[in-house]
């Protein structure tokens, strides 16, 4: 076990805290969602409790895992000082590529947030998708994307020679940590070659990289409009998908004021699509954003050493701060916050269940 450094130390804190107020904020989240829900939500609770649920798994397995993400010179690796477990060797490099199967769910389970968004704003009866049987099927798609993202992940960045080769000394001498006693996943993109000292690319893991980036950002959109639930069940989710969807809802919500809609239903429905926007946001500028830089500026010649040391740190805040944005969005859920503290005093309340003619009733006046 190597000797702790002052990154070492602020490390552990910031994903000990971290894991501390994920599990708080997420549970209060879960329970709002049970007690103080809209019952219009129907459905759409659940997604949002699949949601807290995976971020407390994340937490979870960041505590247990406590990864360094480091740059490798033209490449990246992640390290984890869980070694000669009862899971053996492999079983301790799925563990770790799990971490990277989480960020796939991520994006899948947003998606389909927007998704059903879209749907209840369009009011052409596709809602049914998102119950019972049809419910259960979105709800394994996020496991299934996260899956293929861990599988991908272990085939093509599981130990070897010349990560090893390459990233030993350097990760000894800037980080004090040996790879023989950890377990690491990693890629170099590019080689010197012995004869001439050439830079030749490491097409294997470029080609490893080229897939994780298809399955993020693939073109992807269902051709026919009346099949377009059940072919997505089959063509993925995708970062397309979810800018899709996301540009659809805005437009929809803005069409609502002109077709007769209580200014009741047009406020839950802003309310909740704000909050979608909010709680996609932070995954993009916690993860998405940092890990992206992360693996592609070593494939443009751009070497960062603190660009993996910034990635430890931000993506561990994603599943603390996720929830949020529905916390204090949403009505409901805030008013509930604000009367427990007793910071507020809200007056002429009405509750989310019985619709009113005007929103203004639901202003609360804070002393």
């Amino acid at each position: 076990m190597k000797d702790e450094t002052v990154f070492d130390a602020m490390k552990s804190s910031v994903q000990t805290i971290a894991f501390i107020f994920s599990c708080f904020s997420n549970l209060i989240l879960i329970f709002l969602i049970c007690t103080r829900s809209p019952k219009r939500l129907g459905s759409y609770k659940y997604l949002m409790i699949y949601f807290c649920v995976f971020a407390i798994f994340f937490s979870i397995l960041d505590i247990l895992l406590q990864p360094y993400i480091l740059s490798a010179g033209p490449g990246f690796i992640v390290i984890t000082e869980i070694k000669d477990t009862f899971l053996g060797p492999f079983g301790e490099t799925c563990l770790l590529s799990s971490l990277c199967g989480c960020f796939g769910c991520i994006l899948a389970t947003i998606a389909i947030h927007f998704i059903f968004r879209y749907f209840a704003l369009e009011r052409k009866g596709k809602l049914r998708y998102f119950q019972g049987q049809y419910l259960v099927g979105w709800l394994m798609i996020p496991g299934l994307v996260g899956a293929v993202w861990t599988a991908v992940t272990v085939y093509f960045c599981a130990p070897n020679e010349i990560t090893m080769d390459y990233s030993r000394q350097l990760m000894k001498d800037h980080y004090q940590i040996d790879l023989n006693n950890v377990t690491y996943i990693g890629s170099i993109y590019f080689l010197k070659d012995k004869g001439n000292g050439r830079t030749i690319p490491n097409k294997f893991a470029l080609l490893g990289m080229g897939i994780l980036f298809s399955i993020m950002i693939s073109d992807i959109f269902p051709r026919n409009q009346a099949n377009r639930a059940h072919s997505l069940y089959f063509q993925g989710i995708s970062l397309s998908i979810l800018v899709y969807f996301a540009a659809k809802c805005y437009t929809r919500i803005k069409t609502l004021i002109y077709e007769g809609e209580s200014s009741f239903t047009r406020n839950l429905q802003k309310q909740l699509y704000k909050a979608l926007v909010a709680q996609a946001s932070i995954p993009m500028f916690f993860i998405f954003m940092p890990v992206g830089l992360y693996l592609t500026l070593p494939l443009v010649g751009i070497q960062l050493e603190v660009s993996g040391e910034i990635v430890t740190f931000v993506y561990a805040l994603y599943p603390a701060l996720d929830p949020l944005p529905i916390i204090f969005i949403i009505d409901n859920y805030r008013y509930a916050i604000f009367d427990f503290l007793g910071c507020c005093q809200p007056r002429n309340r009405v509750g989310v269940d019985d619709e009113p003619t005007s929103v203004s009733r639901h202003i609360s006046n804070c002393s």
